[in-house]
Parts: C-alpha cells; sequence; structure tokens
C-alpha cells in the first residue's frame, strides 16, 4: 500500500518536491544523506549541492559498510522511508538497517524526508523502532 502511493505521484510533484527538498536544506552543514532509489523523493540535486559545499556524506546500503560512516562531525542526518507517522515514527523495507544505526549515533538531528502522500496516522512499531526528530514532507 504504502509503495503504491509513493508510485502514483506525477512526475510534475516528484521535480517539485527534489526542488523544495534542496531549497530547504542545501545550506546544512555536515549531513548524512542517501542516494535515492525506485520512488523515493529525488536526493540528487540536494546532494550535488551538499557535495559541492564540502558537506555531504552518503549512507551505504550495505550493513557492513557503515563502519565507514564517519558521524563525529555530522549535523544532520536525513532518513528515508516508506512512510511516516504523525509520532515520527517510519517504516523502511524491513531489514532495520537504519534503526540500528541511528541507535548508535546518539543526539545527531535526525530528518525523516519523503512525500505528503507518505504520511499515516499510525504505523506499526516494534520495540527498537526510534523516531526521527523532525519530519520534512514535501
Amino acid at each position: 500500500m504504502l509503495i503504491q502511493r509513493r508510485k502514483i505521484i506525477s512526475e510534475k510533484r516528484r521535480k517539485m518536491a527534489a526542488q523544495l527538498l534542496q531549497e530547504r536544506f542545501e545550506h546544512l552543514g555536515n549531513t548524512l544523506s542517501f542516494a535515492s532509489f525506485g520512488t523515493e523523493i529525488d536526493t540528487s540535486p540536494l546532494n550535488a549541492a551538499l557535495k559541492k559545499r564540502g558537506c555531504l556524506q552518503i549512507m551505504p546500503y550495505r550493513a557492513e559498510a557503515l563502519a565507514n560512516v564517519r558521524i563525529d562531525n555530522l549535523e544532520c542526518i536525513l532518513v528515508p522511508g516508506l512512510g511516516f507517522d504523525r509520532d515520527r515514527y517510519r517504516i523502511g523495507y524491513g531489514q532495520g538497517f537504519y534503526d540500528r544505526f541511528l541507535a548508535q549515533v546518539g543526539p545527531i538531528p535526525t530528518i525523516g524526508i519523503g512525500f505528503h502522500e507518505q504520511l499515516c496516522d499510525l504505523l506499526p512499531k516494534d520495540p527498537w523502532d526510534l523516531p526521527v526528530g523532525e519530519l520534512a514532507l514535501f
């Protein structure tokens, strides 16, 4: 259901959301972002702007590569999701990848990013799930 919600978002809305995402966050300091794939919000314009300023790290998609992520100077972590709820919990692809990582990073601010269409009233939660600090849905 959440994949379908995201899949039907028009190309025009996708481009507008990517532009708004970039405008809102291109001035962040050292940021851990992600390379979007499939129907996720397009992070490439934002990532290019952050990279140009030397403020970008990209989250690896392999758990064994997490050891290479430098968190000592991070000011912000951008977090994807299939859906987000009003309590700022997210649901991903069911592997617990981000939850395990975020449990280790301490007080670094986290921002869940996506489309307005991904907001849900309530998502199922497991004991290890962690809410993000802020939602930015476009």
